[in-house]
């Protein structure tokens, strides 16, 4: 008996101490559970539900930094901002509207000849609100609501800087424009604008208010000035970029180019057509975009971004290539009878009926191509790319913004582009500039400037950057042929209406480049040739300066030397 009421009794506590375990670790669990959540309330979510508690009665306000100018070469401005004023109703937390405050609303209204809703000024004024008014009043309705209203205090004036390019289009495709992205503040979006966002932006500022249950602002806690951003100087002259924009027609599509080639430095780049930035910083509607935006490609600076067969300026290379490799010398002369045959095939020249007997100096400056013809049936392609390559043709300039390389062929490149080897006959075709030869204007301007000066300059944008030379693998008699050349193409050959600029010395170098075949019919504009023209001179008073002009779908090379006389015409008129 004793040992079965001594096993009850241990069963009994046994069940007891089990539940008082259970019910223990339970608690245990639990308050496990509650520390662990607390922990992860308050010291892992501490700053969450800080911020989340300071927005209850904290109010912070966004102060815009001053955007950064642009700046010509003197100090002139070509991008810069100017102040805007927003009128605002600064509610005061009165539940009542006073007869007093009626009155402000009425000045206001005839002030700014506008309607007001009264009702939502109210509302506003009950909780301690801001209404606005007003965008962008002018100054003359600042100035009469101050006169007016001076002693209210529901109105609220806010200051900020707003874009504006003073002389709308002029050097848009550098300077660039701003836009929005996802109704975010605006930001560049091409040109330097966009280059150098981070620069022109600054930094923007803050400050904050503790509030009440109203939202009325009660104490400034904090505050942070907003840092404007850093003026840039470009090399771009106004003077000398207003004077090129206006020599293109409406409907003329093409490039100017003014360089110094000493230096590098870009004095004037148009490419037209071109865009109004100011345009890009409101609201665009459809039909305005379809009107000014949808045709002949206004956003491509084809400064940098088209390529173009660089026709007869390509010439120059054949007879520096033709001098340096002792196919020719400058005492060669050739007879011209308006084509040349090679495996069977008739090559024309520019003149149909020939030009007779050429000296080696007047060949190139009448632009004959029998010449050009055989050169090319002595030296290979390579040799050509070789010193095509050499004077910055078909790769990039260096210049600050992206830009294409073009193309310079050769039988490598082909083998691996078209999968196919190199013709002969396909070198005569690059001797004038034709065949697979793509240039950018700036390449153009480059070469140019390196026959002025004996090297090559990295194009520039900006004040700051450093001048960077290459040096130019070609001898001084070659070099000299060249310039003397480029003299006699504007005194006697295809440049010649230039030779009454008699106080400028000039050296030039026209083309025509294809864009269809000869055989083909031209049906429409853009099948029509386009116009190179390309030079350097200088005068007395003033360094050299280099100039190239292309107009796309021209037909001949004239409609670029008339663009050329136009601005040194009028060059001469102000700066000599």
């Amino acid at each position: 008996m004793n040992r079965t009421f001594r096993s009850n009794s241990e069963q009994v506590a046994f069940i007891r101490n089990r539940k008082i375990t259970t019910i223990l670790s339970v608690f245990i669990i639990f308050i496990f559970v509650i520390i662990v959540r607390l922990f992860y309330l308050q010291i892992n979510q501490n700053k969450k539900f800080s911020l989340l508690g300071e927005k209850n009665f904290l109010r912070t306000e966004m102060l815009p930094s001053r955007r950064g100018n642009l700046l010509d070469c003197h100090g002139n401005l070509l991008a810069t901002n100017s102040p805007v004023f927003d009128l605002y109703w600064k509610g005061t937390g009165k539940k009542r509207f006073s007869e007093n405050q009626f009155a402000v609303v009425k000045k206001v209204s005839d002030a700014l000849q506008t309607e007001i809703d009264t009702k939502k000024i109210m509302s506003v004024e009950r909780y301690s609100k801001r209404f606005l008014l007003k965008k962008n009043i002018d100054f003359e309705e600042l100035c009469c609501v101050s006169e007016q209203c001076a002693d209210s205090k529901n109105l609220f004036v806010e200051k900020h800087f707003k874009r504006v390019y003073p002389y709308d289009s002029l050097a848009s495709h550098i300077v660039g424009y701003l836009g929005r992205i996802d109704c975010a503040a605006l930001v560049g979006r091409s040109g330097l604008e966009r280059f150098f966002e981070s620069k022109l932006h600054g930094e923007s500022g803050y400050i904050s208010h503790i509030t009440n249950a109203k939202g009325k602002k009660i104490i400034q806690t904090d505050l942070k000035d907003a840092k404007a951003g850093d003026d840039i100087q470009l090399t771009l002259d106004l003077d000398l970029q207003y004077l090129c924009e206006g020599l293109f027609k409406p409907d003329q599509s093409g490039v100017i180019v003014l360089m110094d080639p000493e230096t590098g430095a870009v004095r004037a780049c148009v490419s037209h057509p071109n865009f109004d930035p100011n345009l890009f910083l409101d609201t665009i509607s459809i039909k305005d975009w379809n009107e000014q935006f949808s045709k002949n490609s206004p956003f491509l600076n084809r400064v940098i971004n088209a390529t173009y067969p660089p026709a007869s300026i390509f010439k120059l290379v054949t007879f520096i290539t033709g001098l340096e490799e002792g196919v020719i010398s400058p005492e060669t002369f050739f007879n011209c009878r308006g084509h040349t045959l090679f495996c069977g095939r008739k090559h024309n020249c520019i003149r149909r009926w020939g030009h007779g007997k050429l000296s080696a100096e007047m060949a190139l400056a009448k632009s004959c191509n029998i010449p050009c013809y055989e050169i090319a049936q002595k030296i290979s392609v390579d040799h050509f790319a070789q010193y095509a390559y050499s004077l910055g043709l078909g790769m990039k300039t260096g210049f600050l913004f992206e830009e294409k390389a073009g193309i310079v062929p050769s039988t490598r490149w082909k083998q691996a582009y078209k999968g196919e080897r190199w013709w002969s006959g396909e070198t005569l075709h690059v001797s004038i500039g034709q065949s697979y030869l793509l240039v950018t204007p700036l390449q153009v301007a480059r070469m140019i400037s390196g026959l002025c000066m004996g090297y090559l300059v990295k194009p520039r944008i900006l004040e700051s950057e450093n001048t960077e030379i290459d040096k130019l693998y070609i001898s001084e008699p070659t070099m000299t042929f060249i310039r003397d050349t480029m003299g006699m193409v504007v005194q006697k050959g295809t440049a010649r209406i230039l030779n009454k600029h008699k106080d400028l010395r000039i050296f030039a170098k026209t083309g025509t480049a294809q864009t269809v075949s000869l055989k083909k019919q031209k049906e429409s504009k853009e099948q029509l040739e386009h116009a190179w023209f390309g030079s350097y001179f200088y005068d007395k008073n003033n360094k050299p300066l280099t100039l190239i002009v292309l107009v796309e779908h021209a037909g001949r090379a004239y409609h670029a030397v008339k663009i050329a006389d136009d601005f040194l015409t009028a060059y001469q008129k102000r700066f000599t």
